[in-house]
């Protein structure tokens, strides 16, 4: 019986290591830079730049590039690239000047690539945002099974068309849960444009006690677009596991500088139900010892 199921094993590994070993296209460091960029223009205006395009690896790699539309859904603005269905007037997705054929970086190389942007002329005043992207081709496979990937980077573009700008903003009330039960401390900050054009916003947030100095603040940064709020979700390491806090956020927009605060009650779940079963015991006692004296009054 232990031969019989032996032979069949034994034949299966010799087939695997006869085979070819498959190639795999592997990439190291391949980038583009900058990430994003600021740019402003006149209704039918133009405006040339380039991005550098980056291979750290061992190979060479082929590429393209194109251009997109860039919007944000929801407050903690998870990115969308879809260009479809929408006018030249508001889509900066036909502005752009790419390059249209297959292009070649050398290993351990870095290309300067230029762009264009040339807005229509019935151009929306405000905010437009695009994207660069360079996207890898992998070469084709000689014989064998071959395992390709296909890497994309992109260069975020805020465009600004000039006009009757309208930069206007607010920020939420500081949310952060009065009770909490694990480290870090957590609490949201919200940013809202109410404007046509882009802003960045920035701040710190710090915890504090009521008996010691100020904590290590926690920074966060990013661009708040129009018609939209963003959410920065700030985490705040305590230094224990227990205690009140209060916490303070400052932020910066539009020239404003804004600062909110907020107290906590950090505790951990289990603490928390011993102390209060116990409170409860300890009320429930105590009426019962009211009433009872009541009753012999």
């Amino acid at each position: 019986m232990t031969t019989r199921w032996l032979r069949p094993a034994l034949l299966g590994v010799l087939v695997m290591l006869m085979l070819p070993a498959a190639p795999v296209w592997a990439l190291q460091g391949f980038g583009i830079s900058p990430t994003s960029q600021e740019v402003e223009l006149a209704p039918g205006g133009s405006f040339s730049g380039e991005v550098t395009v980056i291979n750290d690896g061992d190979s060479d790699v082929i590429y393209r590039m194109y251009a997109s539309d860039y919007k944000v859904t929801g407050e903690d603005y998870r990115s969308s690239f879809d260009s479809s269905g929408k006018r030249a007037d508001v889509s900066p997705v036909t502005w752009f000047g790419l390059p249209d054929a297959k292009l070649v970086i050398k290993a351990r190389a870095q290309v300067k690539v230029p762009y264009t942007i040339t807005a229509p002329k019935t151009a929306t005043v405000g905010g437009h945002y695009g994207a660069i992207f360079v996207e890898t081709i992998p070469p084709a496979g000689k014989g064998g099974a071959f395992i390709s990937r296909v890497e994309r980077v992109g260069s975020l573009v805020y465009i600004t068309i000039a006009g009757s700008l309208m930069k206007t903003g607010r920020t939420l009330p500081l949310d952060v849960p009065w009770l909490q039960s694990l480290p870090p401390i957590e609490g949201t900050l919200r940013v809202r444009n109410t404007g046509n054009t882009h802003f960045l916003a920035e701040g710190k947030a710090r915890l504090a006690t009521p008996f010691s100095g100020v904590g290590k603040p926690v920074a966060f940064r990013g661009e708040v677009l129009p018609g939209t709020t963003r959410r920065f979700d700030l985490k705040l390491p305590s230094g224990s596991p227990m205690g009140l806090y209060h916490v303070t956020a400052t932020v910066q927009y539009l020239g404003k500088t804004e600062t909110m605060s907020h107290w906590t009650l950090l505790i951990p779940r289990l603490t928390f139900l011993i102390v209060g079963s116990t409170l409860m015991l300890l009320l429930g006692l105590g009426f019962w010892g009211l009433m009872r004296r009541a009753r012999r009054r």
